[in-house]
């Protein structure tokens, strides 16, 4: 029978705090990191971007150039990676989360892109998880989020703009505008005529859009639990929670429909 001293006991009881500090060092280290990159492009180029995860920031600047910066921190941020390239003025960026077959999947990092593009670019980013937030810019944009809201500044181009979980606000939209969000409010400015058909959807909360005096639509406004309220004139039929008819003699169809919240229709 082997008996334990207190030279023993003290001696293994240091060897694991050693340990112990060790592997909690090495943790610290591969928790946070940064991952930098920049490519030279001219303007009028086209910024792709997927990732499974992470807020999206996007910046401009008055530079000939795309700059890149990612942090990545917290648990499984080792399984998380970022691969980016440059054709021609297009730049594609993916990141990826390495699956796991453990319940270790659902502890994503904490992981915020932020992406500096010249004044005038075109964007199609999607996150799986993260909000995003675009500057004013001179260029097309298609941001899809999964859970998360979206914020836009005043953009001169055509837009589309879809979350499942979260609200939507735009600055001045100078181009056609479509913007649904499953689960938030839609806050949106149209600074210009449509020639196309637009819609605004919300499963879940209320809409406000502000259009030009003098723009010429058809309205479709309907909500199933709040009010419909418009600044304009409508030749068609007004009711408490619909409108339906021609703005200023009519043209491209604005849709607006929510299952629960208010409805504004207003003039700038």
């Amino acid at each position: 029978m082997s008996t334990i001293t207190a030279s023993s006991l003290i001696k293994s009881t240091a060897i694991a705090v050693i340990v112990a500090s060790v592997g909690l060092a090495l943790s610290f280290q591969s928790a946070a990191r940064d991952i930098t990159e920049s490519f030279d492009v001219d303007s009028g180029g086209e910024l792709f971007l997927r990732t499974d995860v992470g807020k999206l920031v996007i910046d401009t600047h008055n530079s000939d150039e795309v700059l890149l910066e990612v942090g990545v921190s917290g648990k499984q941020s080792d399984k998380f990676s970022v691969e980016s390239e440059a054709n021609g003025n297009d730049v594609k960026i993916i990141g990826k989360m390495e699956k796991q077959k453990s319940w270790g999947w659902n502890q994503s990092p904490k992981v915020t892109f932020r992406v500096t593009v010249p004044k005038e670019y075109n964007l199609e980013i999607h996150t799986s998880g993260g909000s995003i937030d675009i500057e004013d810019l001179i260029g097309n944009v298609d941001a899809h989020t999964s859970g998360g809201s979206i914020e836009v500044g005043s953009i001169t181009g055509n837009v589309k703009l879809k979350t499942s979980g979260g609200s939507i606000l735009t600055e001045a939209i100078h181009g056609e505008l479509d913007a649904h969000t499953s689960g938030g409010s839609i806050r949106v400015t149209m600074a210009q005529q449509l020639t196309e058909d637009a819609e605004l959807t919300t499963s879940g909360g209320s809409i406000t859009a502000y259009l030009i005096e003098d723009i010429s639509i058809d309205i479709d406004a309907s909500t199933s639990g709040g009010r419909v309220r418009s600044d304009f004139d409508v030749n068609g039929r007004v009711k408490k929670q619909s409108i339906r008819g021609e703005i200023n003699g009519g043209g491209p169809r604005l849709e607006l429909h929510t299952s629960g919240g208010s409805i504004s229709i207003k003039s700038l």
